[in-house]
């Protein structure tokens, strides 16, 4: 390669524009991004915490890394229509400026969300790595859960994950460059989808919901992801599944895509013996209170008459 560049003029030449421009572009646009306060980021930041409804149960619906709080919007209408109370909670969105993001961590905050709110009994359901959070809250505060209901995901050991890379840098100063912005959002979109069996979910609003709250709030976002590739947990998983008395369902999407759990993180669920079931839900991917929020409102309710193949119910 070295002996490429050196016998190429054209190629040294490019290399050289490319860099200037990269220097010019720095130059430009620095003074805007080091305005670019954490105060402004947080009051542009969604809800970390909301409750809606009314009646005897309440669910409690833990987000994930992606969506947030607005990410749980087509299942909490459902819940509320059927005379539930429902609370969404978005740990991630509670520790955005916080020094330790293990699970545990964001477990004790969204118990102290719980305890602020005299909840307890209530149903406990966690999306991907919400699910992480919420095996810990149900396996360290156990008067506060009813059953805990897990949405394609298993048992997350760590509160890591692969799209957590040192790319993740540049990102600030990309999405504030002309085009950056587009950009980024649009690899955000394909991830969705590459994710996803069905398509539909993914509308123009659940897109703003899902990838402009991130956007917008990109530099915070960006030194949690860095926080979070070398957040370590107090207590292994084995040991947190140890202490769950409480019925456990995992609902799997039949589609998988680069998400969804992984078979040790399902195998690792085992020993809860006869109180784990295992739902697939048919044409589903990563997202099944996205893509099919009435199918998973009708397990969460205990519902016997269910569309989708129970597989590994017990």
């Amino acid at each position: 390669m070295q002996d490429y560049l050196h016998h190429s003029p054209p190629m040294l030449c490019l290399i050289v524009v490319i860099r200037r421009a990269i220097r010019f572009a720095t130059l430009i646009f620095l003074p805007q991004l080091l305005g670019f306060s954490t105060a402004e980021a947080q009051r542009r930041a969604p809800p970390a915490v909301t409750m809606t409804g009314g009646g005897p149960d309440t669910y409690v619906l833990v987000s994930g890394l992606v969506g947030g709080v607005a990410g749980f919007t087509r299942v909490e209408q459902r819940l509320v229509q059927a005379g539930r109370r429902v609370v969404i909670i978005d740990p991630y969105q509670l520790s955005l400026d916080s020094a330790d993001v293990s699970f545990d961590a964001l477990a004790r905050r969204t118990e102290a969300e719980l305890a602020a709110r005299g909840i307890v009994d209530a149903h406990i359901v966690g999306h991907a790595h919400g699910g992480g959070v919420a095996i810990r809250l149900v396996s360290r505060w156990p008067s506060r859960e009813r059953d805990l209901t897990l949405l394609d995901v298993g048992a997350l050991p760590v509160n890591r994950t692969r799209v957590f890379g040192a790319s993740l840098r540049l990102i600030p100063f990309l999405v504030r460059m002309p085009f950056g912005r587009r950009f980024v959002r649009d690899r955000f979109i394909k991830g969705l989808l590459e994710n996803s069996a069905r398509t539909d979910w993914l509308d123009e609003r659940t897109r703003c919901a899902y990838v402009d709250r991130v956007l917008d709030n990109i530099t915070l976002v960006v030194a949690m992801a860095r926080r979070l590739a070398t957040a370590e947990e107090p207590e292994a998983v084995g040991d947190v599944i140890a202490r769950l008395e409480l019925p456990v369902t995992v609902m799997r999407g039949e589609f998988r895509g680069p998400g969804g759990p992984t078979p040790e993180e399902i195998a690792a669920l085992a020993p809860l013996g006869e109180w784990l079931r295992i739902v697939t839900v048919a044409g589903v991917g990563h997202f099944p209170h996205e893509e099919a929020p009435a199918e998973v409102v009708r397990v969460l309710l205990g519902s016997k008459g269910m569309t989708t193949g129970r597989v590994g119910a017990r």
